[in-house]
């Protein structure tokens, strides 16, 4: 088990603002539906889309879940994930990561074939050591089962790795494999959310995430930044 520094990263809401694709594209599928929906969707954008829809639509069956998500994928497919951004300043803290030594690796619930296709338009591959991401193989489609797939088989001490991540999966997925949380409050979760997941450290902008870091560093024994 490696001792080396180690940061994951959600991507929705925490590397990027990927909001408007994905809600343009489920505004689309629940009209094409006719199923009414008031009130905010942000709550959608994290777990795997599958299990929002389970809380959007209660009372239908499989089936007609399985064509609005069909409708939803499809469109996500065509235009949706390219509806997308990178905060700003994700790049610059990234770089400063790699450059101090850590291990980057990218844990989300996001179905795989598109969050790589996200870190390679926005060019942000080349940061990450691994990405481990939602696929239609999965065993267990929770963020908790995945962080521990990754802390696994990368071999990884949880006592020197971070999790950040803006909604309560990823602060509970930290809790459960014991990992240090750090939550950011610029994505979709609210800080009601936030505040009940208790993450170990809160974030507010993306420029505070290396002070952060770097605050915790003298309780690894290791180099300040």
């Amino acid at each position: 088990m490696t001792m080396r520094r180690s940061a994951i990263f959600d991507l929705d809401g925490t590397l990027t603002d990927s909001k408007p694709g994905i809600l343009g594209c489920l505004t689309n599928a629940l009209e094409a539906h006719r199923i009414a929906w008031t009130g905010p969707l942000d709550w959608f954008i994290g777990p795997p889309a599958g299990q929002s829809l389970r809380r959007l639509m209660p009372d239908a069956d499989e089936p007609r879940r399985a064509a609005l998500l069909h409708d939803y994928r499809l469109c996500y497919d065509a235009t949706g994930w390219q509806q997308n951004s990178v905060y700003p300043g994700v790049h610059a803290m990234l770089q400063s990561l790699q450059a101090s030594g850590w291990q980057l690796f990218l844990c989300t619930s996001k179905r795989e074939d598109f969050s790589l296709r996200i870190l390679e338009k926005f060019a942000l591959s080349r940061y990450f050591l691994a990405v481990y991401a939602d696929t239609a193989g999965s065993l267990h489609h929770t963020k908790t089962a995945l962080l521990r797939r990754l802390l696994e088989e990368q071999s990884l001490d949880p006592a020197t790795t971070f999790m950040v991540g803006d909604r309560n999966f990823d602060i509970e997925a930290a809790r459960a494999n014991g990992v240090t949380s750090i939550a950011v409050t610029y994505g979709y979760g609210t800080s009601e959310e936030l505040e009940s997941a208790r993450p170990d450290h809160t974030c507010n902008a993306v420029e505070d995430l290396l002070p952060i870091f770097s605050a915790l560093l003298p309780i690894m024994d290791v180099p300040r930044f």
